[in-house]
């Protein structure tokens, strides 16, 4: 069963039904617009990626926290480190101040650059599985670069986290719970989209 969750860019799916024992139990897609950032195409169809689903929005909040926080001197020394590791990586990356590098706690899926400058979000991606789609439209598209305003993004990231909380982290929860895993809690999540949210407002507060 796949429960979706949606803004204005961002799309993400869950599948509730399967779980697999490993670090990263369940499958995932992950969209910004046309872009496949997380998840494969086969035969016409998207697959998801296996992830760790609490990890995967403590990342998006992470890179939201680093992007509304460009003048903190530990997030630009942070993002000189990240910039270095993107050269390493092949990455190609413009001159945004905030770098902020993650797998999206994915197993082996993809490695992602999430940059900002004062206006605009730019998502630098690659995404492994998808080398191997054999989806016409998503041939040659496994690595990217992704571009929207930083205003919106940052607003999608709180709706479809804050959506995650209220109704399905209990349900992931009990999914754990149900395979033998040790019991988790989701405070520090809840703190983190608190501190996001914070930041948006006062980041924000002067626009309409």
């Amino acid at each position: 069963m796949w429960a979706g969750l949606k803004g204005k860019h961002l799309r993400v799916k869950m599948d509730l039904k399967r779980y697999v024992d490993t670090p990263y139990p369940f499958f995932l897609i992950f969209t910004i617009n046309e872009h496949l950032l997380l998840g494969a195409c086969w035969e016409g169809e998207f697959e998801g990626a296996n992830v760790d689903v609490y990890g995967f929005f403590q990342e998006l909040l992470m890179a939201g926290s680093h992007m509304l926080r460009s003048d903190d001197p530990r997030v630009q020394k942070y993002s000189q480190s990240e910039r270095k590791l993107a050269e390493w990586d092949k990455f190609r990356l413009g001159n945004e101040p905030v770098v902020y590098r993650t797998t999206l706690i994915s197993e082996a899926a993809g490695l992602y650059y999430f940059c900002s400058t004062k206006d605009l979000a730019r998502i630098y991606y690659h995404n492994e599985l998808l080398e191997f789609t054999d989806c016409p439209e998503y041939k040659g598209k496994h690595r990217g670069v992704v571009e929207l305003p930083l205003k919106e993004f940052v607003q999608d990231v709180l709706k479809i986290s804050r959506e995650f909380l209220d109704e399905y982290a209990q349900i992931i929860e009990k999914i754990r719970l149900k395979h033998g895993e040790k019991p988790g809690g989701y405070d520090y999540l809840w703190d983190l989209y608190r501190e996001v949210k914070e930041l948006y407002e006062k980041r924000f507060k002067l626009e309409s």
